[in-house]
């Protein structure tokens, strides 16, 4: 198993004499690399109190070595082994790959005598773990609906684990409003602890992508998958037909039938993935930002993060109606329909830099930091056993 001398002076220079702050074992469904998602922002509000063990979930091909690192102060990243290719997606295989994982994690954790505190998991594939990491209590974190991004013959298979994990769960979380309804009733109800954002991170002050310079505007602006699962391509494809001054700034990764609804539209312009770091850059350089998901579809439950790192920037927000974002009725422009879309563009056009404007989205957003949703979450955790 990979370690490092850092792992072990970590431990003893940061929490006292003998007196380690307990450990929080997080099983995630996203990699640490990239960090910029929830889990790992989380992660880090957790690490003000905790040492934290951030395991990603096991890779597709069979391999048999762990590896722990440091990564940040009181948190190590874990990349777990996997005994059987596709695990994941096969029952035995995922319940095989996860004891498998739990021995390896185990014996880590044993050789520095750690107090685990809290099993958290949000990954539904996760739920064999539950249990078998002796912790005192365990949280579920409905960050999505797992079963919902993948294919059909596999989505019962995760909802089971999904009911695995709650019946588990001393505390259950959601990331939006409109999940609870959509999830099982088992275990406790959940508590909604939205998605946040990090406003210095998106702070308006900053430089602009200079390849941005000379893009014809009003320049709409959008960064996230562009895909057919959330994104609405048909929707910002009939914007752009109707409006073809305007140009569209599509920023992150994209798949085929994502882009086929805007293929030949000369003011639809995808840079494909973009760092996290120069996403600020680029959005800086927008006029508006918008939130082009679908409604009424499977993953319609979501709270997209990136609609408080928009106001962040101080940047106007025309999204569709999802119910996560009525709260935000008067903050974010909601618009459901080509022509009531570009309707809603226009109008936040017009007050995209009135500075009593700026000020209140960039105050929306800081109400909804990463660090005020931590401040939430370590009450919620005073509640559970230590």
């Amino acid at each position: 198993m990979g370690d490092t001398t850092a792992c072990r002076t970590r431990i003893a220079a940061g929490t006292g004499a003998g007196d380690s702050p307990p450990w929080v074992v997080l099983f995630s469904a996203t990699p640490w690399q990239g960090g910029a998602h929830r889990q790992h922002a989380l992660a880090r509000q957790l690490a003000a109190d905790h040492l934290v063990l951030f395991v990603d979930p096991p890779g597709q091909l069979p391999h048999w070595r762990t590896t722990v690192r440091p990564v940040e102060r009181n948190v190590w990243h874990a990349v777990p082994p996997a005994a059987v290719p596709l695990g994941r997606h096969l029952p035995p295989g995922n319940e095989l790959n996860r004891r498998v994982i739990v021995v390896s994690l185990r014996r880590w954790l044993d050789l520095r005598a750690a107090t685990v505190r809290l099993l958290w998991l949000d990954e539904d594939a996760a739920a064999p773990c539950a249990g078998r990491v002796p912790a005192a209590a365990s949280v579920y974190d409905a960050t999505d609906l797992d079963w919902t991004f993948t294919r059909w013959w596999n989505r019962w298979h995760l909802r089971r684990n999904l009911a695995r994990a709650l019946a588990a769960a001393d505390l259950v979380l959601a990331s939006s409003a409109a999940l609870p309804e959509r999830m099982p009733a088992v275990g406790p109800a959940p508590v909604v602890l939205p998605n946040g954002c990090d406003p210095e991170h998106f702070s308006p002050d900053g430089p602009t992508a200079p390849e941005l310079t000379g893009m014809s505007r009003p320049l709409i602006g959008y960064c996230g998958a562009i895909d057919t699962r959330a994104f609405d391509g048909e929707l910002l494809a009939a914007v752009a037909r109707a409006r073809p001054g305007w140009t569209f700034l599509l920023a992150g990764p994209s798949t085929r039938a994502g882009r086929s609804s805007l293929r030949g539209l000369a003011n639809v312009v995808l840079t494909g993935p973009v760092p996290y770091a120069r996403v600020p850059a680029l959005l800086r350089a927008c006029d508006v930002t918008v939130v082009p998901y679908r409604t009424g579809a499977l993953v319609d439950y979501v709270h997209p993060k990136k609609c408080y790192e928009y106001l962040a920037l101080g940047k106007p927000v025309v999204a569709t109606p999802l119910p996560a974002l009525h709260a935000l009725t008067g903050v974010v422009r909601l618009a459901a329909g080509p022509r009531a879309f570009a309707q809603a563009i226009e109008a936040a056009l017009d007050t995209a830099r009135l500075p009593t404007q700026v000020a209140r989205r960039r105050a929306v957003a800081a109400d909804n930091s990463w660090a005020v949703r931590g401040r939430q979450l370590r009450e919620l955790l005073d509640g559970l056993p230590r």
